[in-house]
Protein backbone atom coordinates (compact mmCIF):
# COMPACT_ATOMS: atom_id res chain seq x y z
CA UNK A 1 0.00 0.00 0.00
CA UNK A 2 1.13 3.13 -0.96
CA UNK A 3 0.90 6.57 1.58
CA UNK A 4 0.28 10.00 0.30
CA UNK A 5 1.07 12.84 2.78
CA UNK A 6 -0.35 16.42 2.47
CA UNK A 7 2.58 18.12 2.53
CA UNK A 8 1.11 21.57 2.87
CA UNK A 9 3.53 22.37 5.70
CA UNK A 10 6.00 23.18 3.04
CA UNK A 11 3.96 26.31 2.31
CA UNK A 12 3.93 27.80 5.96
CA UNK A 13 6.63 29.08 8.05
CA UNK A 14 8.01 26.69 10.32
CA UNK A 15 6.95 26.80 14.08
CA UNK A 16 6.36 23.37 15.84
CA UNK A 17 3.15 22.00 13.72
CA UNK A 18 5.50 22.67 10.85
CA UNK A 19 8.41 21.00 12.65
CA UNK A 20 6.47 17.71 13.32
CA UNK A 21 5.34 17.69 9.49
CA UNK A 22 8.94 18.30 8.14
CA UNK A 23 10.34 15.69 10.55
CA UNK A 24 8.14 13.11 10.52
CA UNK A 25 7.64 12.94 7.04
CA UNK A 26 11.85 12.87 6.79
CA UNK A 27 11.22 10.13 8.96
CA UNK A 28 8.65 7.94 6.69
CA UNK A 29 10.54 8.88 3.70
CA UNK A 30 13.19 6.52 5.35
CA UNK A 31 10.59 4.49 6.29
CA UNK A 32 8.73 4.05 3.36
CA UNK A 33 11.05 5.83 0.18
CA UNK A 34 7.77 5.23 -2.51
CA UNK A 35 5.49 8.07 0.13
CA UNK A 36 4.32 10.70 -2.07
CA UNK A 37 4.30 14.00 -0.81
CA UNK A 38 1.68 16.57 -2.19
CA UNK A 39 2.17 19.96 -2.13
CA UNK A 40 1.07 23.62 -3.67
CA UNK A 41 3.03 25.87 -5.55
CA UNK A 42 3.83 28.18 -3.02
CA UNK A 43 6.55 26.03 -1.81
CA UNK A 44 8.91 28.09 1.28
CA UNK A 45 10.78 25.30 1.72
CA UNK A 46 12.69 24.24 -1.41
CA UNK A 47 15.41 22.62 0.21
CA UNK A 48 12.79 19.87 2.30
CA UNK A 49 10.58 19.44 -0.71
CA UNK A 50 13.42 18.31 -3.33
CA UNK A 51 14.72 16.18 -0.18
CA UNK A 52 11.32 14.57 -0.07
CA UNK A 53 10.96 14.43 -3.37
CA UNK A 54 7.32 16.69 -2.82
CA UNK A 55 5.06 16.46 -6.08
CA UNK A 56 3.41 19.79 -6.85
CA UNK A 57 -0.50 19.69 -7.79
CA UNK A 58 -3.17 21.74 -8.29
CA UNK A 59 -3.57 25.27 -9.26
CA UNK A 60 -4.77 26.97 -6.02
CA UNK A 61 -3.19 27.42 -2.48
CA UNK A 62 -3.87 27.45 1.60
CA UNK A 63 -6.76 26.03 2.44
CA UNK A 64 -8.60 26.06 -0.95
CA UNK A 65 -6.03 23.66 -2.44
CA UNK A 66 -6.33 21.50 0.68
CA UNK A 67 -10.02 21.42 0.32
CA UNK A 68 -10.34 21.33 -3.38
CA UNK A 69 -7.52 19.89 -5.51
CA UNK A 70 -5.62 17.63 -3.45
CA UNK A 71 -9.08 15.65 -2.61
CA UNK A 72 -9.54 15.45 -6.24
CA UNK A 73 -6.13 14.69 -7.27
CA UNK A 74 -6.41 11.72 -4.80
CA UNK A 75 -9.88 10.81 -6.33
CA UNK A 76 -8.43 10.00 -9.48
CA UNK A 77 -5.42 8.33 -8.05
CA UNK A 78 -7.76 5.50 -6.69
CA UNK A 79 -8.49 6.73 -2.93
CA UNK A 80 -5.21 5.97 -1.54
CA UNK A 81 -4.80 6.51 2.27
CA UNK A 82 -3.76 10.39 3.06
CA UNK A 83 -1.84 11.20 6.06
CA UNK A 84 -1.96 15.06 7.07
CA UNK A 85 0.71 15.98 9.70
CA UNK A 86 -0.76 19.38 10.61
CA UNK A 87 -4.24 19.96 12.31
CA UNK A 88 -6.09 19.97 8.75
CA UNK A 89 -7.17 17.63 5.89
CA UNK A 90 -9.60 17.64 3.01
CA UNK A 91 -12.91 17.32 5.05
CA UNK A 92 -14.90 15.29 1.76
CA UNK A 93 -11.90 12.48 1.63
CA UNK A 94 -13.06 8.79 3.21
CA UNK A 95 -9.30 7.67 3.72
CA UNK A 96 -8.11 10.83 5.97
CA UNK A 97 -5.36 10.22 8.41
CA UNK A 98 -4.36 12.98 10.44
CA UNK A 99 -2.69 15.01 13.17
CA UNK A 100 -4.35 17.61 15.62
CA UNK A 101 -1.61 19.08 17.63
CA UNK A 102 -4.10 20.68 20.11
CA UNK A 103 -7.22 22.32 21.18
CA UNK A 104 -6.36 25.58 21.64
CA UNK A 105 -9.10 27.25 18.98
CA UNK A 106 -11.90 24.92 20.77
CA UNK A 107 -11.14 26.06 24.35
CA UNK A 108 -9.59 29.98 23.83
CA UNK A 109 -10.96 31.09 20.49
CA UNK A 110 -10.19 34.51 21.35
CA UNK A 111 -6.72 34.04 21.13
CA UNK A 112 -7.05 33.58 17.09
CA UNK A 113 -8.89 35.63 14.70
CA UNK A 114 -12.68 35.22 14.45
CA UNK A 115 -12.49 33.68 10.97
CA UNK A 116 -9.52 31.07 12.19
CA UNK A 117 -11.35 30.29 14.82
CA UNK A 118 -14.72 29.37 13.29
CA UNK A 119 -13.36 27.73 10.34
CA UNK A 120 -11.36 24.78 13.09
CA UNK A 121 -14.26 24.89 14.89
CA UNK A 122 -16.04 23.46 11.70
CA UNK A 123 -13.24 21.64 10.41
CA UNK A 124 -11.65 19.60 13.15
CA UNK A 125 -15.21 18.16 14.33
CA UNK A 126 -16.08 17.15 11.25
CA UNK A 127 -12.49 15.49 10.72
CA UNK A 128 -11.93 13.68 14.11
CA UNK A 129 -15.60 12.19 13.00
CA UNK A 130 -14.89 10.90 9.58
CA UNK A 131 -11.22 9.89 9.89
CA UNK A 132 -9.97 6.15 9.40
CA UNK A 133 -7.64 7.53 12.52
CA UNK A 134 -6.09 10.37 14.32
CA UNK A 135 -2.69 11.46 16.06
CA UNK A 136 -1.83 13.68 18.52
CA UNK A 137 1.23 14.74 20.52
CA UNK A 138 0.84 14.39 24.48
CA UNK A 139 -2.28 12.17 26.50
CA UNK A 140 -3.32 15.30 27.64
CA UNK A 141 -4.36 16.56 24.58
CA UNK A 142 -5.32 12.91 23.22
CA UNK A 143 -7.56 13.34 26.87
CA UNK A 144 -9.25 16.85 25.65
CA UNK A 145 -10.40 14.88 22.13
CA UNK A 146 -12.01 11.94 23.89
CA UNK A 147 -13.89 14.33 26.36
CA UNK A 148 -15.09 17.18 23.97
CA UNK A 149 -15.09 15.40 20.64
CA UNK A 150 -16.49 11.84 21.91
CA UNK A 151 -14.36 9.82 20.13
CA UNK A 152 -12.93 6.86 21.21
CA UNK A 153 -9.72 5.99 22.28
CA UNK A 154 -9.16 3.16 19.97
CA UNK A 155 -9.05 6.27 17.04
CA UNK A 156 -6.56 8.33 18.73
CA UNK A 157 -2.43 7.19 18.87
CA UNK A 158 0.21 9.52 20.58
CA UNK A 159 2.87 10.72 18.11
CA UNK A 160 5.33 12.90 20.21
CA UNK A 161 7.18 15.41 18.78
CA UNK A 162 11.12 15.07 18.51
CA UNK A 163 14.85 16.94 18.37
CA UNK A 164 15.18 18.25 15.30
CA UNK A 165 17.81 16.59 12.65
CA UNK A 166 19.44 19.77 13.03
CA UNK A 167 19.24 20.30 16.02
CA UNK A 168 20.59 16.61 16.85
CA UNK A 169 23.84 17.80 14.41
CA UNK A 170 24.55 20.94 17.01
CA UNK A 171 27.73 21.23 18.32
CA UNK A 172 28.53 22.10 22.19
CA UNK A 173 29.01 25.90 23.18
CA UNK A 174 30.18 27.62 26.08
CA UNK A 175 26.63 29.19 27.90
CA UNK A 176 26.11 32.97 28.68
CA UNK A 177 23.68 34.87 30.83
CA UNK A 178 20.90 34.64 28.45
CA UNK A 179 17.61 33.74 29.24
CA UNK A 180 15.98 32.35 25.94
CA UNK A 181 12.13 31.99 25.08
CA UNK A 182 10.99 30.79 21.72
CA UNK A 183 7.24 31.31 20.22
CA UNK A 184 4.75 33.36 18.55
CA UNK A 185 4.03 36.38 20.04
CA UNK A 186 0.59 35.87 20.71
CA UNK A 187 -1.21 35.91 24.18
CA UNK A 188 -1.20 32.02 24.20
CA UNK A 189 3.06 32.42 24.92
CA UNK A 190 2.72 35.13 27.69
CA UNK A 191 6.03 36.57 26.86
CA UNK A 192 4.52 39.91 28.69
CA UNK A 193 4.50 38.35 31.34
CA UNK A 194 8.12 37.08 31.19
CA UNK A 195 9.18 40.99 30.30
CA UNK A 196 7.61 42.15 33.40
CA UNK A 197 8.81 39.02 35.58
CA UNK A 198 12.54 40.31 34.38
CA UNK A 199 12.37 43.52 34.96
CA UNK A 200 11.51 42.48 38.35
CA UNK A 201 14.03 40.23 39.14
CA UNK A 202 17.57 40.70 40.34
CA UNK A 203 18.72 39.30 36.86
CA UNK A 204 18.09 41.95 34.59
CA UNK A 205 21.52 43.16 35.18
CA UNK A 206 23.54 40.47 34.81
CA UNK A 207 21.69 38.36 31.93
CA UNK A 208 20.17 39.50 28.83
CA UNK A 209 16.50 38.60 28.33
CA UNK A 210 16.14 37.45 24.35
CA UNK A 211 12.98 36.57 22.79
CA UNK A 212 12.17 35.12 19.67
CA UNK A 213 8.88 34.31 17.22
CA UNK A 214 7.25 35.98 14.43
CA UNK A 215 4.06 37.50 14.62
CA UNK A 216 1.28 35.60 12.86
CA UNK A 217 -1.87 37.32 11.25
CA UNK A 218 -4.54 34.43 12.85
CA UNK A 219 -3.57 35.65 16.52
CA UNK A 220 -6.05 38.57 18.09
CA UNK A 221 -3.03 40.26 19.78
CA UNK A 222 0.86 40.35 19.69
CA UNK A 223 0.44 39.88 23.02
CA UNK A 224 3.74 42.20 24.33
CA UNK A 225 3.57 45.53 25.23
CA UNK A 226 6.11 47.23 23.73
CA UNK A 227 6.90 49.84 25.54
CA UNK A 228 8.30 46.98 28.05
CA UNK A 229 11.17 47.19 25.90
CA UNK A 230 13.26 49.73 26.25
CA UNK A 231 15.54 47.71 28.18
CA UNK A 232 18.65 47.47 26.32
CA UNK A 233 18.77 44.33 27.67
CA UNK A 234 15.47 42.42 26.06
CA UNK A 235 16.16 41.95 22.30
CA UNK A 236 13.55 40.63 20.22
CA UNK A 237 13.72 38.61 17.12
CA UNK A 238 12.09 37.60 14.31
CA UNK A 239 12.53 34.44 12.76
CA UNK A 240 15.96 32.59 12.80
CA UNK A 241 17.17 30.57 10.12
CA UNK A 242 17.90 26.79 11.99
CA UNK A 243 21.70 27.57 12.41
CA UNK A 244 21.27 30.92 14.41
CA UNK A 245 18.09 29.51 16.41
CA UNK A 246 20.09 25.98 17.05
CA UNK A 247 23.30 28.39 18.29
CA UNK A 248 21.08 30.67 20.71
CA UNK A 249 20.00 27.25 22.42
CA UNK A 250 23.32 26.42 22.75
CA UNK A 251 24.56 29.65 24.16
CA UNK A 252 21.53 29.79 26.02
CA UNK A 253 21.57 29.68 30.31
CA UNK A 254 17.89 29.43 30.78
CA UNK A 255 14.66 28.29 28.44
CA UNK A 256 11.65 29.78 29.77
CA UNK A 257 8.48 28.52 28.36
CA UNK A 258 4.83 30.47 30.15
CA UNK A 259 2.78 29.12 27.81
CA UNK A 260 -0.79 29.07 29.28
CA UNK A 261 -1.81 26.07 26.76
CA UNK A 262 -0.18 24.04 24.58
CA UNK A 263 -0.01 20.43 23.03
CA UNK A 264 3.33 19.86 23.56
CA UNK A 265 6.01 22.48 24.12
CA UNK A 266 8.91 21.84 21.34
CA UNK A 267 10.97 24.32 22.86
CA UNK A 268 10.97 23.01 26.58
CA UNK A 269 12.40 19.51 24.78
CA UNK A 270 15.03 21.50 22.71
CA UNK A 271 16.13 23.47 25.46
CA UNK A 272 16.53 20.51 27.98
CA UNK A 273 18.82 18.92 24.69
CA UNK A 274 21.00 21.85 24.57
CA UNK A 275 21.31 21.69 28.06
CA UNK A 276 19.58 24.42 29.46
CA UNK A 277 18.05 25.05 32.89
CA UNK A 278 14.05 25.37 32.02
CA UNK A 279 11.28 26.75 33.34
CA UNK A 280 8.21 26.17 32.57
CA UNK A 281 4.44 26.97 32.80
CA UNK A 282 2.60 24.45 35.36
CA UNK A 283 -0.04 23.48 33.14
CA UNK A 284 -1.15 19.50 32.52
CA UNK A 285 0.79 19.16 29.68
CA UNK A 286 4.47 20.25 30.64
CA UNK A 287 3.48 18.48 34.15
CA UNK A 288 3.11 14.82 31.40
CA UNK A 289 5.95 15.51 29.40
CA UNK A 290 8.66 17.11 31.76
CA UNK A 291 7.97 16.96 35.74
CA UNK A 292 11.46 15.99 37.16
CA UNK A 293 13.36 17.51 34.45
CA UNK A 294 12.10 21.99 34.22
CA UNK A 295 11.12 23.95 37.62
CA UNK A 296 7.39 24.77 37.07
CA UNK A 297 5.88 28.07 38.28
CA UNK A 298 2.58 29.94 37.74
CA UNK A 299 2.88 31.77 34.02
CA UNK A 300 -0.29 34.31 36.00
CA UNK A 301 1.60 35.31 38.96
CA UNK A 302 4.73 37.71 38.02
CA UNK A 303 6.49 37.45 41.23
CA UNK A 304 6.36 33.72 41.28
CA UNK A 305 8.28 33.80 37.41
CA UNK A 306 10.41 36.35 38.82
CA UNK A 307 11.39 34.31 41.91
CA UNK A 308 11.50 31.16 40.00
CA UNK A 309 14.24 32.89 37.54
CA UNK A 310 16.35 34.07 40.52
CA UNK A 311 16.07 31.15 42.24
CA UNK A 312 17.63 28.94 38.95
CA UNK A 313 19.83 31.12 38.18
CA UNK A 314 21.50 30.41 41.53
CA UNK A 315 20.99 27.07 41.30
CA UNK A 316 23.67 24.76 40.20
CA UNK A 317 22.27 22.51 37.35
CA UNK A 318 20.55 19.51 38.30
CA UNK A 319 17.92 17.69 36.81
CA UNK A 320 16.49 14.42 37.87
CA UNK A 321 18.74 11.40 37.04
CA UNK A 322 16.31 9.54 34.91
CA UNK A 323 15.36 12.54 32.69
CA UNK A 324 17.13 11.75 29.76
CA UNK A 325 16.01 8.21 29.44
CA UNK A 326 12.68 9.46 29.56
CA UNK A 327 13.24 12.31 27.15
CA UNK A 328 14.63 9.48 24.77
CA UNK A 329 10.60 8.37 23.58
CA UNK A 330 10.29 11.40 22.32
CA UNK A 331 11.27 10.67 18.50
CA UNK A 332 9.90 11.55 15.54
CA UNK A 333 11.30 8.26 14.13
CA UNK A 334 9.17 6.42 16.59
CA UNK A 335 6.56 8.83 15.79
CA UNK A 336 6.62 7.72 12.31
CA UNK A 337 6.90 3.91 12.72
CA UNK A 338 3.40 4.71 14.91
CA UNK A 339 1.81 6.51 11.89
CA UNK A 340 2.87 3.89 9.17
CA UNK A 341 1.29 1.14 11.41
CA UNK A 342 -1.58 2.55 12.17
CA UNK A 343 -2.11 3.08 7.90
CA UNK A 344 -1.19 -0.44 7.01
CA UNK A 345 -2.99 -1.68 9.79
CA UNK A 346 -6.46 0.62 9.07
CA UNK A 347 -5.94 1.32 5.23
CA UNK A 348 -7.21 0.55 2.28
Amino acid sequence: MKIFVNARFLTQPVSGVQRYGIECSRQIKKLLPDTVFLTPKNILHHDIANELGARVIGLNTGHLWEQADLPLFLLRNGLPPLFSPANTAPLSYSNNYFTLHDLAFYHHPEWNSKPFSAWYNILIPGLARKCRHMFTVSHTVQDEIIRNYKISQDKISVTYNGISSEMQRMQPQKKEKIILAVGTFSKRKNHQKLVKAYLESRLKNDYQLIIIGDKNKVFAETGIDETLLANTRIKIFGRLSSVELISMYAKAEIVVSLSLYEGFGIPVLEGLYSNCKVICSDIPVYRELYNGCATFCDPNDIKNISSSLETVAANEFSRNSRCPERLMKYDYASSARTIIDEIMKTGH
